[in-house]
């Protein structure tokens, strides 16, 4: 187990003013420590599942999930922007193992949410925890974005879930060929005439998407949210021309459509 994910662990269990967040979060919140624990030790997982108190549930087989649920159910990085509406169109976009997709269900249960997730494993875990937790309008499609419709390799990280790219830096990796729509595309396969929010997390699959949203395209988003890690710079000023107001909340980019 690398040294950042072993400080990383020690950090969460000696954090005891967490504890409250995670038993607010959790119907068993011993288990997130009991996971860790067993990270410490044998450095895997075995499909330890989790409740959590606002519905759904998710299974935890890499050590990477207890770092995403942290994130998403815990500091709570992607609940801003506050939608305008309860029944609103989401589009995930690098849906991984669907945690996210699962916190919007627990901030909006009437949305109608799209799941895209083009790495198969992820999609295998994503479908059982979808199902497990029994959300009605989660639609799931096997496939990735990008810039345009294509097969693409995707290399893959060996030691986090979330680590997938297509960007060619990562090129000495071992891969998997993926198929990849447009983000007009995919709006066009799902039958979308305007999303509430478009979120993407896809390891640098964000410039492409982002860079081929035109006027057009843009005024069927009301609200884009992504890691900035890959030419952030470029792309909060290519959504600015579009219309989109930017701000950041805990490291996550916030792009609101001004015009909506």
């Amino acid at each position: 187990m690398s040294g950042w994910r072993l400080n990383w662990a020690f950090k969460q269990m000696l954090d005891f003013k967490s504890y409250r967040k995670h038993a607010e979060a959790l119907n068993l919140p011993w288990r997130f420590w009991y996971a860790l624990g067993r990270t410490l030790i044998s450095g895997s997982q075995k499909g330890l599942t989790f409740s959590l108190k606002e519905g759904g549930f998710f299974s935890v087989h890499q050590f990477m999930t207890l770092f995403i649920y942290k994130e998403i159910f815990i500091d709570k990085c992607y609940d801003l922007p506050e939608l305008s509406t309860r029944n609103p169109v989401i589009v995930d976009v690098g849906a991984n193992t669907g945690l996210f997709t699962i916190r919007m269900k627990q901030l909006y249960p009437g949305a109608t949410i799209h799941c895209f997730e083009p790495y198969h494993p992820n999609f295998l875990q994503l479908t059982s925890n979808v199902e497990s937790s029994g959300f009605a309008d989660v639609r799931l499609h096997p496939f990735g974005l990008g810039g345009n419709t294509r097969t693409e390799k995707l290399f893959i990280h060996d030691k986090n879930i979330g680590g997938h790219s297509i960007l060619p830096q990562f090129e000495d990796r071992a891969y998997t060929q993926v198929e990849l729509l447009s983000l007009k595309e995919a709006f066009s396969m799902c039958g979308i005439s305007k999303c509430s929010l478009l979120k993407l997390d896809c390891e640098g699959a964000e410039y492409e998407i982002i860079k081929n949203i035109d006027a057009e395209l843009a005024q069927r988003v009301d609200k884009i949210i992504f890691e900035p890690s890959y030419r952030a710079d470029e792309l909060s000023a290519h959504l600015a021309k579009l219309g989109f107001k930017l701000s950041e909340n805990k490291g996550i980019c916030i792009a609101v459509n001004e015009n909506e």
